[in-house]
């Protein structure tokens, strides 16, 4: 090392309060040290480094020791640096012993200004860590908000796209609904034309009863009854369709009720015909003789409420 090097760390050292005389087992002694040579030096260290040496200490070996060593043999070989850190020393000792005789409210007062200026000094250190926090959680709640902002975004977005689906899938039931509802219209429409011209075929047989007699009427009547017979015939073979020249306009509420009143009282009435003809069907297999056959099963039902009421 540099002759103003080993002097700044003789004084480093000493201002630590590091022995360098203890380190390499020499005595501190005033009247030693004034007579101390090289030769001594380098002893006292070769036999205190035989313990920290590398190869001697293995996995036990402390590099900072090591250099310490080191460097407290540089700095006692050196007369200027060890003249140094021995003025520092004997310094250290005389103001240790100054201090040692000051009694009473003084030594209280020394005691007190040295916690002082240690509580300042950990109260900026303190400034400072705090500072460092608020900055990092400044930086935390700024980068929390721009994910936030991110996640507000995707998420008005996504339900912007959801009601958007909701609306478009609402107006295509409501369009079905409205086809619906005029194919029931034109249903409606259909019926009051059937029950008008079957209301004017009877209006025409009554009026040709009274005017060429019964026999004509009687004609007339079977005619009509063949007629309407072969139109029941064609509305049971018609598609329930409307067809295209049907007005559309908005259902009534009396016509529609009116409409699945009659579909259900017809249900009703197939059904109560076709048990009433089973039921007679095996009344009549009962009653007839065991050497015969039963007689054919009549597969014509009894007419509906609805075709009663038509006819």
């Amino acid at each position: 090392m540099e002759a103003k090097e080993l002097l700044t760390k003789a004084s480093d050292l000493a201002s630590r309060n590091i022995d360098l005389y203890a380190l390499v087992g020499l005595d501190e002694n005033d009247d030693a040290t004034a007579s101390l040579d090289a030769k001594a030096v380098h002893r006292a260290w070769r036999k205190a480094s035989l313990k920290h040496h590398p190869d001697k200490a293995g996995t036990a070996f402390d590099p900072d020791k090591w250099d310490l060593l080191e460097t407290a043999r540089d700095v006692l070989l050196d007369t200027s640096a060890r003249g140094a850190y021995d003025a520092a020393r004997r310094a250290q000792r005389l103001r240790a012993q100054e201090r040692s005789k000051v009694e009473g409210h003084r030594k209280r007062l020394i005691d007190e200004l040295e916690a002082a200026e240690n509580e300042a000094k950990r109260r900026r250190a303190e400034e400072r860590e705090r500072a460092a926090q608020l900055e990092r959680e400044k930086a935390r709640l700024a980068e929390e908000g721009r994910r936030r902002m991110v996640e507000e975004a995707e998420r008005f977005k996504r339900e912007q796209l959801e009601r958007m689906a909701r609306e478009q899938a609402r107006e295509e039931d409501k369009d079905e609904d409205d086809d619906r509802l005029r194919e029931l219209q034109a249903l409606l429409d259909e019926v009051r034309r059937r029950k008008a011209e079957k209301k004017a075929r009877r209006r025409a047989g009554k009026a040709g009863y009274y005017k060429n007699g019964v026999g004509e009427s009687e004609e007339s009547k079977r005619g009509s009854g063949e007629d309407e017979a072969k139109q029941q015939q064609q509305q049971q073979q018609q598609p329930t369709t409307a067809p295209a020249s049907a007005p559309a306009g908005p259902p009534r509420w009396e016509d529609l009720k009116a409409r699945m009143i009659a579909v259900q009282r017809r249900r009703d009435a197939e059904k109560l015909a076709k048990q009433q003809a089973q039921a007679q069907a095996q009344g009549q297999q009962e009653q007839a003789p065991t050497q015969g056959e039963a007689p054919p099963r009549s597969t014509q039902t009894q007419p509906t409420e609805v075709e009663m009421k038509d006819g």
